[in-house]
């Protein structure tokens, strides 16, 4: 090997030593960045990832000192009449109440006449009432309120007490008259908006869960989706059967007359053997009354087919529709003889006097109340706990 050679040989070596060289440096230089960065990394893993130091023996384990206790889920708190009308009796007694602050006895009077004739009671039963309050304001007891609410509570209870049982009845399926045999019919009527749907499918609920077949007519024929959210309701009514109860929708296609609706539904639920027809029919005002005809075309095709039907006819009102609630129980019931209530969207209204308006002045009883939105937040009317609650 001569000179040039040796000389290129040497340079070759001292290239691979460098190369080497910078090869393991890079290598000792990352490692020590991962080691320094590994306390930080562990400190910001999530809290689903970081585990604590846990000292274990046989017998118990400690757990640091620092780490939190989940908390507490409160319980729902149900839904009671008392707590639905909590806004009426505000409206209500509360203003009352607010009156007697005033020592000027004429000046309570006109207060109270005035809160009497604002709480969608009715001028009738209005006129009941402020007869009691007067007698009451003129005697030497005038200043003391709770001689007045006991005068108002007696005088309410003489107006609902005709037309309810003693105690309040816990099952729907005792609220009204029932078949001596075969289906009993329920037609439930009303305005739209006022909770038809929702309340037919609440009733159906709690009817399966007491062992009862329902069959559920779709007589609303004139809105397209009327059939559809009856639907919804039954099937999640449906959900709620026991082993021996049912819940099924009647909801033919291409069919528009309501009366051919309730007519094959009878047929149908006598063949099966189902307990209870729901008929649903379609909303409308009160002042239509080419459409309330037709309601009572209905009614009489029904008898066709169960000469008793429907057994018990219910309208269902708007809570807070207030006066006009009672309105649309007067026409209803001049139109087809009503024969039972149930008052929707009591939970939050400021006008649930509405109830003893239309007691004193139809005379026809109340039979459930809505206090809330899920399936079984329709409850038995009880008109003293109702009385109770709206006078604090």
């Amino acid at each position: 090997m001569n000179e040039a050679q040796s000389n290129i040989f040497l340079y070759l070596i001292v290239f691979i030593a460098i190369l080497f060289g910078a090869i393991v440096f890079v290598v000792i230089r990352s490692q020590i960045k991962k080691d320094k960065k590994a306390p930080e990394v562990t400190a910001g893993r999530d809290a689903e990832e970081a585990v604590p130091e846990v000292t274990q023996t046989k017998t118990q384990i400690q757990i640091p000192v620092d780490e939190k206790k989940p908390e507490a889920v409160e319980a729902e708190v149900e839904p009671n009449l008392h707590s639905a009308l909590k806004k009426t009796e505000e409206n209500f007694f509360g203003r009352i109440r607010r009156a007697f602050l005033n020592n000027d006895k004429k000046v309570v009077l006109e207060a109270v006449e005035e809160i009497l004739y604002t709480s969608d009671l009715g001028p009738g039963t209005v006129e009941k009432l402020l007869s009691v309050v007067e007698e009451q304001l003129s005697g030497k007891e005038m200043a003391k309120i709770d001689s007045v609410k006991a005068a108002l509570r007696t005088q309410m209870i003489d107006i609902l007490s005709p037309y309810h049982p003693e105690t309040a009845l816990e099952k729907v399926s005792e609220l009204g008259k029932r078949a001596a045999s075969g289906p009993t019919v329920l037609m439930i009527v009303g305005v739209n908006g006022a909770g038809k749907t929702t309340s037919i499918g609440k009733i159906s609920a709690q009817l399966a869960s007491q062992n009862f077949k329902v069959l559920v007519a779709a007589g609303d024929t004139f809105r397209a989706a009327a059939g559809g959210q009856l639907k919804t309701w039954t099937d999640r009514a449906a959900s709620h059967s026991t082993e021996g109860g049912s819940v099924e929708i009647y909801w033919p296609e291409n069919t528009t007359d309501p009366s051919a609706v309730a007519f094959d539904a009878l047929t149908k639920a006598k063949s099966l053997n189902i307990d209870f027809v729901l008929l649903d029919t379609a909303g409308r005002l009160h002042t239509q009354s080419h459409l309330m005809e037709e309601l009572k075309k209905v009614k009489r095709v029904m008898t066709k087919v169960i000469p008793e039907a429907p057994h018990e006819t219910w309208i269902v009102l708007d809570a807070n529709s207030g006066q006009n609630a009672l309105l649309q129980a007067k026409e209803f019931n001049q139109a087809l003889g009503v024969s039972g209530v149930i008052l929707t969207k009591m939970d939050g209204t400021a006008k649930g006097g509405v109830a003893l308006g239309v007691v004193d002045q139809l005379h026809i009883p109340v039979k459930l109340v809505g206090i809330g939105e899920k399936i079984h937040h329709l409850k038995s009317f009880d008109y003293k706990d109702y009385v109770d609650s709206i006078l604090g």
